[in-house]
């Protein structure tokens, strides 16, 4: 019975008009897109607002076109333009798939678009917005609000400033103060858009992103909610448990993961002041494993020292099983190293951070103050990140320079050299041991040579200068005096003075060329020794030092006597 009176209300409604409008004069038909605008109430009357003849809808207001309704308490019809209304009290508007609610509307049916007001609610299947004010276009089915929203989905809130949602596509635009918080992360950015589908956010202004696989900053790009799987650009970086990783583009990849990163690339180690630039670095999470190529450089920084380790190609390997334990740093081809008071260089390098030892293989060479050394292999052990011994396997060779630019010299099979505050206190040399030192009156006159054969040898030296050698068996030992000195007598065999091999700070931070072809060799674990060095190792290996010196007491030379 209701909807009949509404109907007579409204048919009466239609032949009121013409008689208070304008006797005969037919008002404006709707022009553009918007079918005519059919409307309904309990009450019909006339009257004026804001200036303007309208009729008022009083009661049960109900308001069609084509699959749209709107419903309210009242409302205020134009009479120059019957498709537009003032609508009050309780309004709902719904068409298939959408409904929204609020407190007063303006509807413009011409244009189709709904300006609603007060409390606004707008559903559909994949989620509510609450706003205080709306505005809607009905034909593109999109939403923009320009005060603050709150958008509710099945397993998602979003809040932000300013927004859009275009029901057709399921996609929400947002500007200002975004927080979006779902079940795998929490994104805070500045403009960003979320499909309801999809569940992908895509952002284009700074965005950060926390969820279980750490804390992810960008300028642009895009992340899965579901799949966790990222794409950013400008400015990014991933905060993991194990690494601060940066660089212009960053992706992951959650199933595998996989992060990668490329253009201006560092990583910063969270459990020490390790940093690896670079511009590629990969990084496979559950193998604690990663790789960074283009000019890769390692940046050690402890107690206002830095030591500068680069490579055609760095890897570092973590610790899974024990995370609480330093991993290892792999680097290859053309190793570069440069500290305060260290130098090197080689073609293989393995570094054990969690003992700070360093393995070098492959014509390794290294300065350390004033001296000199190479060998087929080397290990160095630090402490404090300053270097306290060097353990020299194959064709060992040492050289250093004194103030009158001799060149001190000893050589062995093997050889370790002991450091105090990164200077030489000590050498051992183990097997085929030669000596060549000058020996100084002040550091103005040379006083002679002295040259040495032994099996085994040791020297101790004081502010880098020698002040004796000794020896485990009876040396065949000299002292040259100058007047007998020839050039080749200042040379032990396979001398090569390498000062302009030397690298600087400058050389080791400085832009590679493209990189070079993979050979089969790979880092190693260890020193490598040669098969020559191996062969005499296993036939005669020595006692360990303390029975030798118990048996034979070393004999002493002191320098210049």
């Amino acid at each position: 019975m209701k909807f009949t009176k509404i109907g007579l209300v409204s048919l009466f409604s239609l032949f009121w008009v013409n008689l208070a409008f304008g006797q005969g004069t037919p008002a404006p038909a709707p022009t553009g897109n918007g079918q005519p605008v059919e409307v309904s109430a309990s009450t019909l009357q006339s009257g004026r607002y804001k200036g303007e003849e309208v009729r008022r809808l009083l009661g049960n207001v109900v308001m069609r076109q084509g699959q749209t309704t709107l419903t309210s308490d009242s409302a205020y019809q134009y009479a120059s333009d019957r498709n537009k209304l003032e609508v009050f009290g309780n309004v709902h508007i719904t068409q298939p798939g959408m409904d929204a609610t609020s407190a007063t509307a303006s509807y413009d049916g011409t244009r189709r678009i709904a300006n609603m007001r007060g409390n606004v609610t707008l559903r559909d299947e994949q989620m509510t917005l609450t706003t205080p004010s709306l505005d809607y276009d009905l034909n593109a089915k999109r939403a923009y609000y320009t005060e603050v929203g709150n958008i509710v989905g099945p397993d998602y809130t979003i809040n932000s400033q300013l927004g859009t949602y275009t029901s057709e596509d399921k996609v929400l635009t947002f500007k200002k103060n975004i927080k979006y918080i779902g079940q795998n992360a929490e994104v805070v950015s500045d403009t960003m858009s979320y499909n309801t589908v999809t569940k992908v956010v895509e952002f284009f202004g700074p965005t950060t992103i926390k969820s279980p696989d750490g804390t992810l900053y960008a300028n642009r790009g895009t992340y899965n909610t579901v799949t966790r799987e990222s794409n950013f650009r400008g400015n990014a970086s991933i905060k993991t448990p194990d690494y601060l990783i940066k660089g212009e583009v960053l992706t992951y990849d959650k199933t595998k993961e996989y992060y990668t990163a490329s253009r201006n690339v560092s990583m910063t180690s969270i459990k020490d002041t390790t940093i690896i630039t670079g511009q590629t670095a990969l990084y496979w999470r559950a193998r604690g494993r990663a790789k960074v190529y283009g000019s890769p450089v390692m940046r050690t920084i402890e107690k206002r020292d830095t030591m500068y380790l680069s490579a055609d190609t760095l890897v570092s390997v973590e610790n899974v099983k024990d995370k609480t334990k330093k991993g290892k740093l792999y680097a290859y081809h053309d190793v570069r190293i440069f500290k305060s008071d260290l130098q090197g260089l080689c073609d293989s390098l393995t570094y054990d951070q969690q003992d700070s030892t360093i393995y070098m293989s492959r014509n390794p060479r290294l300065w350390a103050n004033k001296n000199q050394m190479t060998a087929d292999s080397v290990i160095l052990r630090l402490r404090n990140n300053t270097i306290d011994q060097m353990h020299m396997y194959g064709n060992s060779f040492a050289i250093s320079i004194d103030t009158l630019d001799n060149y001190n010299q000893v050589k062995g099979r093997r050889m370790i050299a002991r450091f105090a505050n990164g200077k030489i206190r000590r050498i051992d040399v183990n097997g085929n041991a030669e000596s060549l030192y000058f020996a100084l009156q002040g550091d103005s006159t040379t006083m002679g040579m002295n040259r040495a054969v032994s099996s085994d040898m040791r020297m101790m030296f004081d502010e880098g200068k020698v002040q004796y050698i000794t020896f485990l068996e009876q040396p065949d030992a000299k002292l040259i005096p100058p007047h007998e000195l020839k050039d080749p007598d200042k040379r032990l065999k396979g001398f090569i003075w390498r000062s302009d091999e030397k690298p600087t700070r400058a050389f080791v931070l400085a832009k590679r060329g493209p990189k070079k072809k993979a050979t089969s060799a790979k880092p190693v674990a260890g020193p490598a020794k040669s098969k020559k060095d191996q062969k005499a190792d296993k036939k005669a290996k020595p006692a360990p030092k303390q029975n030798k010196e118990a048996k034979k007491p070393l004999a002493k030379v002191e320098l210049g006597k």
